[in-house]
């Protein structure tokens, strides 16, 4: 047996007792075949999909029930790096969903309705920028014409984003208010680490954050802001879901808040036109 495989069976074994058969099925609905890290298609990833990656990884198994969701990286191979991913999805360190979709890139001068786009339920990202000198205000619209979330109301030029939760998947399109130039750019992470505690974050305006790594506990926020208008942070989970308002003040804002949460990844989305900064502790 060459150094490979004893290096492969070695972590076989430190799965096998630390984690056992533990699993994290996010999903009720999962189907065969539509999660990264599912790799024996049984709907949920856990430490046996890990196990069965690294089989295969050692030429020990020669295929896998559902080979496509493997490569959990990306990187066109399916190896003990994939492994890992899933072990730290398993250890709820990461979320690992489907594969993450290409950005969508919408594009336009002053007022528009843009054509409809697919968005799958959770989180979407949007970064948008505007250089006119007016209203810049975007609603998203479901395929009903119904408004769901006002994504930016600023006058002037622009450059922020927005983290909120998608809940149902669909067709989408934005209705968009402008006198110049913009850009809208959708991210859907699924698949995704982040910085754990202590952290400091520090922006201008509105912004959605880099991605937080928080243990189950306390986690105490420290939150400052010297703009004249609304600051308001929300943390949501890595799906997008809604945990917390951290802050919903007017001006300046110099304070502290502290709430319990369980383990995972989570991103705060900022509303603010002055500069913040927000200290993270756990």
């Amino acid at each position: 047996m060459n150094i490979r495989r004893l290096l492969a069976a070695s972590i076989l074994i430190v799965v096998v007792l630390v984690l056992g058969s533990t699993s994290f099925p996010w999903r009720a609905d999962v189907g065969a075949g539509g999660f990264l890290g599912d790799v024996n298609c049984d709907g949920g990833v856990t430490s046996v999909d890990a196990v069965l990656i690294l089989q295969f990884d050692a030429g020990l198994v020669p295929t896998l029930t559902c080979i496509g969701n493997a490569d959990v990286n990306g990187d066109q191979n399916s190896n003990s790096l994939d492994a890992v991913l899933v072990l730290q999805h398993v250890a709820g360190l990461i979320v690992i969903l489907e594969s993450s979709p290409d950005p969508i890139v919408l594009t336009g001068e002053g007022q528009q309705a843009t054509e409809f786009f697919h968005l799958l339920d959770g989180l979407s990202i949007f970064r948008m920028t505007h250089d006119g000198s007016s209203n810049f205000i975007i609603w998203l619209l479901n395929d009903d014409g119904q408004q769901l979330e006002l994504l930016v109301n600023e006058i002037g030029s622009f450059d922020g984003a927005t983290a909120i939760g998608i809940e149902d998947s669909g067709d989408y399109l934005l209705d968009v208010s402008a006198d110049g130039n913009w850009n809208v750019t959708i991210e859907q992470p699924r698949s995704v680490g982040g910085v754990s505690p202590p952290v400091q974050m520090i922006g201008n305006g509105q912004q959605a954050s880099d991605f937080l790594a928080l243990e189950a506990g306390l986690v105490r926020f420290e939150l400052t802001h010297d703009g004249d208008s609304n600051f308001i942070v929300w943390l949501l989970r890595a799906d997008g879901s809604i945990v917390d308002l951290l802050v919903n003040e007017i001006g300046s804002f110099d304070g502290s808040t502290a709430l319990q949460v369980s383990q995972g990844i989570y991103i705060l989305d900022i509303s603010a036109d002055g500069n913040w900064a927000i200290n993270v502790e756990q």
